[in-house]
Parts: structure tokens; sequence; C-alpha cells
């Protein structure tokens, strides 16, 4: 009875910041004189609970030493089974805790939960089109992390890759928060000596040290993160990192390249009208069915490769194309391919 009464306190306490004495007298229906001996009962389990001082005191779990154990529903426990299984594989040396965590889990739970967790098994295939996103150092993400919330100016390394050119570059930043896309990091950061806002990709950052100085609050130049992200033009992989890859001009605003280029693309704006793309894919062939979907005009600047698959994949298509009217309505999603007659 005592036991089922501590776990039930446990569980209060992780459910709500702040409890009054009272309300958990009132919720478990006991006296407050018996709440504070089952919270010292917690205390001595490992629990560190705070209290104000007072009749009317405020208890709060708080953050302790050491990890003691911890109270979740049925629920909770299915979404950290789940997440664990689906967890991408982008911090290095994460993969073996994961399956040790997952393992653990699975052990203590009850039968009727460990049927359902075995009917949603995950097992993760590769996808072609994506690459295994680059391994980022778990020390990496603690110190940015770290500097981000305690507002310390960080100078670090960085290896910049820009359409043809690859350039390391000393940066002194203002850590402001850690973003994923498509399983890859990025720091959403002020660059005090360019006096600009970038997202730099935690793969590319080197030599990363603390300068000791504390940076005040500045305003984030866009409030939707993740569109501030993937406007940068400097966002995707390497040009090793696909077996083909090309450059184009497109008649096509670099705003909406932006929106609907994948990671991997990098992209800088010409003018209002034309956008320059580089990006790779794992054939020639698909690489233009990428760029024919964003239905625009487009002219090849190299390789020749990609200028011969040009005229492989429009020499393969041969459509009907419906007469007027016969078109669905308009699409809400990205820009379509227009029909092409082949010769």
């Amino acid at each position: 009875m005592i036991a089922n009464r501590t776990l039930e306190l446990l569980s209060l306490l992780q459910t709500q910041k702040e409890w009054t004495g009272d309300g958990l007298a009132e919720r478990l229906g006991v006296s407050p004189r018996t709440v504070r001996r089952d919270i010292n009962r917690l205390r001595e389990l490992g629990y560190p609970v705070t209290a104000t001082k007072g009749p009317s005191a405020y208890y709060r779990l708080s953050r302790g030493a050491r990890l003691p154990p911890l109270i979740v529903d049925d629920e909770q426990a299915l979404a950290i089974a789940l997440s664990l299984q689906t967890a991408p594989a982008s911090v290095t040396g994460m993969g073996d805790a994961t399956k040790r965590a997952l393992n653990s889990i699975r052990e203590l739970l009850p039968p009727h939960l460990a049927h359902r967790l075995a009917t949603f098994s995950v097992e993760q295939i590769e996808n072609a089109w994506e690459l295994a996103p680059p391994q980022v150092d778990p020390a990496l993400l603690a110190q940015l992390s770290t500097a981000a919330q305690q507002r310390d100016l960080v100078r670090f390394s960085y290896r910049s890759i820009h359409l043809d050119s690859r350039e390391d570059s000393d940066v002194l930043a203002e850590p402001h928060r850690l973003v994923v896309w498509s399983g890859r990091w990025y720091l959403v950061a002020y660059d005090q000596q360019r006096h600009s806002w970038h997202a730099f990709r935690l793969d590319r950052i080197r030599h990363l040290a603390s300068t000791g100085w504390r940076f005040g609050e500045r305003e984030v130049p866009d409030d939707d993160i993740t569109r501030f992200v993937q406007s940068q033009p400097d966002r995707g992989d390497t040009l090793d990192t696909w077996p083909c890859w090309g450059t184009v001009l497109m008649e096509c605003p670099a705003e909406l390249v932006a929106k609907w280029a994948p990671g991997a693309a990098s992209f800088e704006a010409i003018d209002d009208r034309i956008t320059r793309i580089q990006m790779g894919a794992w054939s020639w062939s698909a690489l233009i069915g990428f760029l024919i979907t964003f239905s625009c005009r487009f002219t090849v600047e190299g390789p020749p490769e990609l200028v011969d698959a040009a005229g492989e994949v429009l020499g393969r298509i041969d459509v009907d194309i419906p007469p007027p009217g016969g078109h669905p309505g308009p699409s809400t999603g990205p820009p379509g391919p227009r029909a092409v007659s082949g010769r």
C-alpha cells in the first residue's frame, strides 16, 4: 500500500512542475503529514524533491546528481521504445547506447505492453535517394547546446562548400539554436565578423572553442527557423557524396528553389528570376528527372554527362497531351512537370 502510494506520488511530481502539500494530500487521499513522510521516502530513494518552507509548502522534483528510476505510463513507454527504434543514426557512437536502452525498456515492459510493442517492430531501410547523414560528435552537440543556453561566444573553423568553391574560414559566432533537417545537424548562429546570420553544418565545424565572453540578446532574422535553414545557399552535402553531380541555370526564383530543392542542393540567386542550382543524384537521368519537376526552363552548365542525359531523357518521353479541360485542378504542392512530346 505504502509502495503503491509512493509510486503514485512520484508520478504526480513528474506530471506537474509544482504541487502544494494540500494538493498532493487531496489527490492521494491522505493527510499532509503522510505526504511529508512519503516525500522523505522518495528522497531516501534518490529522488531530489525540493520544498519551500511554511505550512503551504510547494514540492518540486528537481534535477539530481544521478538518474533515479523513472515512472512512465503505458503510452509514454511505447513512445520511448518506438522513438529508439526509429532514431536517426547521425550522432557518433550512439548506436550501441540506443540498442541497450531499447533492450532495457523491453525487459521491463509488462506482458500486455510487450505484446503491443511487438506489433510495432520497425525495420529501417536505406533510401537510395537520401544518403546517410554525416556523423556528428556528441561532445560537439553538448558544447554548442551549452553555449547557446549560456550565451557563450564561440570560435571555430568552418569548411564552406558553395557551388565550386571550398574554403576554411574562422568564425566568431553567437550560437542560437540547434536544428536537424533530413538527418543533417545545423547551428543557427550570428557571425560577428561577417555581421550576418547563418546555418552552419555541424559536420563542417572544426576546432570549436569558447572565448569566455558572453553575448546579449539578438533578434533572429526569421521567426520560422525551418524557412531560414532551407533558404541558406550553402546547406547541402559535399560535391563527392553523390555519384552524379551537375549545375544548371533555372528560370525560377531562388525562394521557390529553396522551398522545394532537397537538402543536398546548393544554390545562388543570379537575379529575381534566375537561380543557379547545383545538386547530385544517384544517376544522371534521376538528376534530370528532378529538375523537370520544377516545370521551368533550365540551361545545363555542366558537366557534359548531364547534357547528354537531358537529350536521352527527352528522347525517351512520348506522351499524349490531353485536350483543354482534361487536366486536373491546380495543386497546392510543388510545381509539377509539363507534358513533353519526345522526338
